[in-house]
């Protein structure tokens, strides 16, 4: 799926995970504002995306500790 070169560069590393953190931390806004009726930015909106960026960062580490695949 992924040649030798994916998640090399840790700024395209950082920059995915900022983006995915943010995607989620809009998810648990827009979710805020669907059942408490106002789009704040509370510690449970802020902590999802918090945990959406350190779960990138975690299964980039993950994929690089695993080296390339044996082709069999």
């Amino acid at each position: 799926m992924f040649d030798d070169q994916a998640f090399q560069s840790w700024p395209a590393i950082m920059a995915g995970a900022l983006l995915f953190g943010g995607l989620f931390t809009l998810l648990a806004l827009m979710t805020e504002l669907i059942f408490e009726g106002a789009f704040r930015v509370t510690s449970t909106v802020v902590g999802f995306g918090v945990a959406a960026f350190f779960g990138y960062i975690g299964t980039i580490l993950i994929l690089r500790q695993g080296g390339p695949p044996d082709g069999s």
